[in-house]
C-alpha cells in the first residue's frame, strides 16, 4: 500500500469514528483493480461498495445502467406496489388508491389488509443505495444455480429456525432434498428458492396454500404463491396448483422453482430486485406487489453468506439516469396524509379542465390576473403570493405541501399579452408555514435528529436545503455553522430556547 493510501486510511478512520453516530458512509482504501471495476458507478454508490469490498474481497459489483430517471421509474410502479402497514403516511392518495369522495382507501384483498403505497415509499425501495449493506445487498445477487458454490449445508443456514428445517413425513431433510432437486432442475440458486418460500409462506409455514387440506383442493400445494392473486389468493393459488398437478410437496417445490427459473431468471429478471421491479421492461411481469418484497428476501439470504468471507458472488445493481446524489429517505410511519393535491385551481381560460391528478395546464391572460386555489384539510399552498410575468410565455409552478411534509408542483404555462402580475388567492390557506428555528426536518420539534442534521451539513455529509436550511440557520446570518449547532444543543438542554 502506498504512503498516500495509508495516510488517507488513517484520516478516514478518524472521520468515521467522529461521524458514525450520524450514519455517514465513507470510503475505505481499496485495490486499484477494484476501483477500476466500480468506476462505472456514480460516486454516491462507491462508498458503500468499498465498505462491502473490505469485508468480502471476492465479490464483484456490476453497474446496470437504466434508461430512466429514478422518478420516472417510480411513476411506472404507482398503483402497483402495496404494504400491509396500517400507517396512513405510507399510503398513496393517487388515482385508484383513494376515494376522495368517500374518504375510503382502496384495498387489494378482501380483508382490507393491503393498500397501495405512496411514491415516496416506492422511491425508497427502488433506490439501490439504500440496500448496499451487509443485510440487504443480496437483493441484487444474481440467482443462477452454481453447484460448486451452493450446497445442502449452506441451505441449512437459510432454513434454520423455520418450518423447512423440520422436514415432513418423518424425514427431517425432506425439504432440503426437495429444494436441492428443484435447484438442479430449474437452474435457480437453492438459497434463493428457500428464501422465497419463507417469504411467501412465513417462517412457521402455516398458510392454507401448503397445508394440503384446504377444502376442494386437498393434496395440492403451492409453495411459491404462483398464480395466487385477486381477493382470495388461497383459492386462486391452489386452483393453479391443481391445474399444474402439484399434488405433493416435492412436485410443488420443483414446479414453482421451474416457474421462477423459466419466467424470471432466464428472462433476465435474475435478481430479487428485478423480479419485483422490472424497470427495463415497463414494470410489467413482476413477481410480487409488496413494496418490501425484494428487500425482505434479500435479507433472508444474508444468513447464508454473511460468514462466507471468501465467497465469489456477482451482484447486478441498477444505476438510473441522472442519479441524484442524495439517497431517497424512508418516510416516517404515522397517520399524516400524503394529501399533496389541489382541490381546485380556478381561473378563466385555464386549459385543460382542472383535475387533481393532472399536473400540467395552459393559460392565456391579458393583464393582471388572479388564480384561486384550494387544498385539502391539513395540506398547505406553499408557493408565492404573486408572480411577475413577461410578455409571451412564462412557466408558473404552484406547490402544495402535504401533512407528511412532501410537496407536489402543478405547472401552468402562461402566455401573457404584456408584462403583468399573476396573483394567487389561496382562500385563506397559509402561503408558507412558518419554519421553526432549529427544526430542520419539519416535524415541529427540536431534538437530536435536528442536531445531527445540522452537524452533517457542517461536515458536508448531507446538505440542508429549503426549509431545512432556514430552520438550521438559527441566527439568520445566511450560514449554518458552529454557532447554529450550539444554539440547537442549548435548546435541547434547556439552557437557551429557540423561539
Amino acid at each position: 500500500m502506498s504512503r498516500a493510501c495509508r495516510l488517507t486510511c488513517v484520516f478516514l478512520s478518524v472521520v468515521i469514528l467522529f461521524s458514525a453516530a450520524f450514519g455517514s458512509t465513507l470510503g475505505v482504501c481499496a485495490t486499484d483493480d477494484f476501483e477500476n471495476r466500480i468506476s462505472a458507478f456514480p460516486e454516491s454508490y462507491k462508498g458503500y461498495l468499498r465498505e462491502l469490498h473490505a469485508v468480502y474481497p471476492n465479490w464483484k459489483f456490476y453497474a446496470d445502467n437504466i434508461n430512466l430517471t429514478l422518478d420516472e421509474a417510480v411513476e411506472l410502479e404507482l398503483i402497483k406496489k402495496v404494504t400491509d402497514y396500517k400507517n396512513l403516511s405510507w399510503r398513496s392518495m393517487d388515482l385508484g388508491s383513494y376515494d376522495w369522495g368517500t374518504g375510503e382507501w382502496a384495498s387489494t384483498d378482501s380483508e382490507g389488509r393491503w393498500h397501495y403505497v405512496s411514491r415516496e415509499v416506492i422511491k425508497y425501495y427502488m433506490d439501490p443505495r439504500n440496500f448496499l449493506n451487509t443485510s440487504y445487498i443480496y437483493t441484487f445477487l444474481q440467482q443462477d444455480y452454481n453447484a460448486n458454490l451452493q450446497n445442502a449445508e449452506g441451505l441449512r443456514k437459510i432454513i434454520s429456525g423455520t418450518f423447512l428445517e423440520n422436514g415432513y413425513g418423518g424425514d427431517k431433510d425432506a425439504y432440503i432434498n426437495d429444494i436441492m432437486a428443484a435447484a438442479s432442475e430449474s437452474e435457480v440458486n437453492p438459497y434463493i428458492l428457500a428464501a422465497t418460500i419463507i417469504q411467501e409462506q412465513g417462517s412457521g409455514g402455516g398458510t392454507d396454500l401448503i397445508s394440503g387440506t384446504y377444502p376442494g383442493y386437498e393434496g395440492y400445494y403451492n409453495f411459491f404463491n404462483v398464480g395466487a392473486y385477486d381477493n382470495n389468493s388461497t383459492v386462486s393459488g391452489l386452483a393453479y396448483a391443481k391445474r399444474k398437478g402439484w399434488n405433493s410437496r416435492k412436485a410443488a417445490i420443483i414446479g414453482g422453482a421451474k416457474f421462477c427459473g423459466n419466467n424470471y431468471v432466464s428472462a433476465g429478471q435474475n435478481t430479487y430486485f428485478y423480479m419485483n421491479y422490472n424497470i427495463k421492461n415497463g414494470c410489467t411481469h413482476q413477481y410480487a406487489t409488496a413494496v418490501h418484497d425484494s428487500a425482505s428476501k434479500g435479507k433472508n439470504v444474508s444468513k447464508t453468506y454473511k460468514d462466507l468471507k471468501t465467497a465469489e458472488l456477482d451482484f447486478l445493481i441498477p444505476v438510473y439516469k441522472d442519479m441524484p446524489s442524495a439517497l431517497s429517505p424512508l418516510p416516517d410511519k404515522n397517520d399524516n396524509l400524503n394529501n399533496y393535491y389541489f382541490n381546485s385551481i380556478s381561473v378563466a381560460g385555464l386549459t385543460d379542465t382542472f383535475d387533481r391528478f393532472k399536473y400540467s395546464y395552459a393559460l392565456q391572460i391579458s393583464g393582471d390576473t388572479t388564480v384561486s386555489v384550494s387544498v385539502p384539510n391539513g395540506a398547505a399552498y406553499v408557493g408565492s403570493e404573486s408572480y411577475r410575468l413577461n410578455a409571451g410565455d412564462n412557466t408558473v409552478r404552484l406547490t402544495v405541501k402535504s401533512q407528511t411534509g412532501y410537496t407536489r408542483d402543478y405547472v401552468i404555462e402562461v402566455n401573457a399579452d404584456s408584462e403583468c402580475t399573476l396573483y394567487i388567492d389561496s382562500g385563506g390557506n397559509p402561503l408558507k408555514p412558518k419554519v421553526m428555528r432549529g427544526d430542520v426536518n419539519g416535524d415541529g420539534k427540536i431534538n437530536g435528529r435536528d442536531l445531527a442534521n445540522v452537524q452533517m451539513h457542517i461536515l458536508n455529509i448531507k446538505a440542508l436545503t429549503g426549509d431545512g436550511f432556514t430552520g438550521g440557520d438559527t441566527n439568520k446570518d445566511g450560514k449554518i455553522n458552529g454557532r447554529d449547532l450550539a444554539n440547537v444543543q442549548m435548546h435541547i438542554l434547556g439552557i437557551k430556547l429557540l423561539t
